[in-house]
């Protein structure tokens, strides 16, 4: 079962062109008010030699710059960062190496850590170590919006993964169910 279907693809992919044109419209709405400002304050002490409105359009200038840099600032480095990197994540998995490899399902750690730029949390498996007297418990990073695939500890599953993230997974032998020690 694929992780990430093309219709999440697609959809990040629209929010990313979303927010960019949001920016985009943004710059233009401030653009065209500095640039207004600026040429009524030209064409006035040109034609009029009236210098009555500079102070306040500098003043109005220097607000909004400073609103929309500030915007620029926190729109940048928050909402758009996390979608572009999710988006550049999605990108890497398509075009990336995959490895495709077999375990038994331990549990999730459902600590949430960050691994460039994207939220995830892992999947620990029990697997064959690929050298001799190397470690065999492995963390399969799954994105933090993925719902928990439903997996019993011991389960046997064939996964594939890209740069240790969960592309697509299979249920190769479900675990006999855990005797609860209850006694009719």
């Amino acid at each position: 079962m694929e992780v990430f279907s093309q219709h999440d693809k697609d959809d990040a992919r629209g929010q990313r062109k979303k927010l960019l044109l949001i920016w985009f419209g943004i710059l233009a709405a401030y653009l065209i008010a500095v640039g207004t400002m600026i040429g009524v304050n030209i064409y006035q002490v040109v034609v009029y030699a009236d210098r009555g409105n500079q102070v306040l359009f500098t003043v109005l200038s220097i607000l909004f710059s400073a609103l929309f840099g500030g915007f620029t600032l926190f729109f940048f480095s928050l909402k758009f960062r996390l979608t572009a990197k999710y988006c550049r994540m999605l990108r890497d998995i398509e075009r990336g190496l995959k490895d495709t490899t077999e375990g038994t399902f331990l549990r999730y750690d459902d600590a949430i850590a960050l691994k460039d730029g994207v939220y995830f949390y892992a999947m620990e498996l029990d697997c064959k170590p690929l050298r001799r007297d190397d470690i065999t418990l492995r963390k399969v990073l799954i994105e933090h919006t993925i719902e928990k695939p439903q997996f019993n500890e011991g389960d046997k599953i064939r996964f594939t993964t890209h740069a240790n993230i969960l592309v697509e997974y299979e249920i190769l032998k479900k675990a006999a169910p855990a005797d609860t020690g209850e006694q009719a």
